[in-house]
């Protein structure tokens, strides 16, 4: 099984929602004004860091703002080309620096990795047995792997110690804004996996916040947030329990819906699906209202 923070996050909030994003592969038609500017933020912030050239990561901004956006939303490339430059403004001699920089930066780094944990028996179907042995205790058949993937930001060193950096565009960036990143599938799992990749200890990740606006000045924030190995041991215990769960709804055909979620910091992308009874309705509303995009991390742009 392979799985990643998106996938693990969204099971984790509501498996009826799993089962029609990854599992149907059904999303919204409409494009996310906030999701298409971060991305398109991110471009510039990962060609910035890989070139120290302001043109070249304001140029990658033009060159990639996504078709399709909403034309009413406040979002405009124009906010994000100036956000950009307000960034390099801001952080013009950093206190950080990048891995591998300047003939191999680590920037924007994907990543899949062995866990080294398995899943129970597909026979047996214990889930109280070791999730560390690569055979069933009881039949001896092997169990199936389960790996972890990503995209991080950044790989720098700051202070005489490693840290990944993840960027983060928000309209929410209030006192207890950072309070949400420890504990964070997320965060430990970026952690997790620069260790691995690098071979040399990962002390924690700096959460780059950019608040963004419709009225009002730009904010830049961050903060650093710490893992130690018995955190990360406990994520990945976690993780394990969570890829049980999907496996056994894949094998009892049921994806639960937690209602607590339908509603929460606003409407669930599926809330117009389940807001419906009947099955048929269900599937008449994702034909008419979604379309199918199927969620690959490991095939990302």
């Amino acid at each position: 099984m392979k799985i990643d923070n998106y996938a693990l996050t969204m099971f984790q909030t509501c498996p009826a929602k799993y089962f029609l994003r990854i599992k149907e592969h059904w999303t919204s038609r409409r494009r996310s004004g906030a999701l298409g500017f971060g991305a398109c933020l991110h471009e510039g912030l990962a060609t910035w860091y890989r070139t120290s050239d302001p043109g070249e990561a304001i140029k990658v901004i033009a060159e990639r703002w996504p078709d399709g956006m909403p034309v009413d939303d406040w979002r405009t490339k124009e906010k994000c080309v100036k956000t950009m430059i307000e960034y390099i403004a801001k952080y013009k001699h950093e206190s950080w620096e990048v891995v591998g920089k300047p003939t191999n930066p680590i920037v924007e780094v994907a990543f899949t990795l062995d866990t080294e944990m398995y899943l129970p028996c597909e026979a047996c179907w214990d889930v109280a047995c070791d999730p560390f042995s690569p055979k069933c205790v009881r039949c001896g058949a092997p169990r199936e792997s389960i790996e972890y993937g990503g995209i991080y930001d950044l790989l720098v060193e700051f202070g005489g110690s490693l840290f990944v950096v993840d960027h983060k565009t928000t309209s929410m960036m209030g006192s207890g804004y950072f309070n949400q990143f420890k504990p964070n599938n997320q965060m430990t799992g970026y952690i997790w996996a620069a260790a691995a990749m690098s071979g040399r200890k990962v002390s924690g990740a700096i959460i780059n916040a950019i608040g963004m606006y419709k009225t009002g000045a730009t904010k830049f924030d961050r903060e650093i947030t710490s893992r130690n190995q018995i955190a990360i041991d406990h994520w990945k215990l976690n993780v394990w329990h969570e890829c049980v769960a999907i496996r056994q709804a894949e094998r009892t055909g049921f994806w639960p819906m937690r209602t607590g979620a339908c509603t929460l910091y606003g409407l669930c992308e599926f809330h117009a699906v389940h807001s419906l009874d009947h099955p048929t309705e269900q599937q008449k509303r994702l034909e008419t209202d979604y379309v199918r995009d199927a969620w690959d991390f490991e095939n990302r742009d």
